[in-house]
């Protein structure tokens, strides 16, 4: 699990390391400003060249930009809209958490940082994106499927439109069945399995 500590304190960054890194956690990566952060996500251009993270450590109080407007533009990207942000806020910044969760953020861990909280609440973060993942998963898999389904039932009603039935009998009548407009449904759909059948012209090639 990737984690993205933002901090403007070399002593808070340190110790966010240490904890995490002495509860098995390897793949840490420090930054000291919101600035750095963007870079190290490739924000600018959403993410295509950028780190890829499983939780945002945050801090709230940074010089170049605040924890929350940073976290506002982080969660702006779709590509990051599914990132926990763990905000890292003092005691005394109660009026910055509601501003905080406003912008996206997930939950948060007062200072001084306590090593009980920190990784309940970073293991918790964790399953939740594992949870958010696999709910967009499923999300685009029903939403393939229902298009999948349209798409058939277009073809299908394309087809019935093909086909001439007696409307007494029931019976179809190939013989009436325009060529034209079947050839052109078969050239505008190659990817429909038809019964194979070797024409008089292709058997002699």
């Amino acid at each position: 699990m990737a984690i993205l500590i933002v901090d403007d304190s070399p002593d808070e960054r340190l110790l966010l390391h240490h904890i995490l890194k002495n509860a098995g956690f390897r793949d840490l990566i420090t930054v000291s400003s919101a600035g750095d952060a963007f870079m190290q996500l490739d924000l600018d251009h959403a993410g295509a060249n950028g780190i890829k993270v499983d939780v945002i450590l945050m801090d709230i109080k940074m010089q170049d930009m605040d924890g929350v407007e940073a976290c506002r533009r982080i969660k702006a990207v779709d590509a990051f809209a599914g990132i926990p942000v763990i905000i890292v806020t003092a005691r005394s910044q109660k009026d910055w958490l509601q501003a905080a969760f406003d912008a996206g953020a997930t939950d948060y861990i007062r200072k001084p940082v306590e090593q009980v909280e920190l990784l309940a609440r970073v293991k918790s973060a964790f399953k939740l994106k594992q949870e958010t993942a696999a709910r967009r998963s499923w999300e685009q898999e029903v939403t393939k499927t229902i298009t999948d389904l349209d798409r058939t039932l277009r073809d299908i009603a394309t087809l019935q439109q093909l086909i001439p039935v007696c409307p007494s009998c029931r019976k179809s009548h190939p013989a009436q069945m325009s060529e034209t407009a079947l050839n052109e449904y078969v050239q505008a759909h190659p990817e429909t399995k038809f019964q194979d059948l070797i024409c008089p012209t292709c058997v002699g090639r």
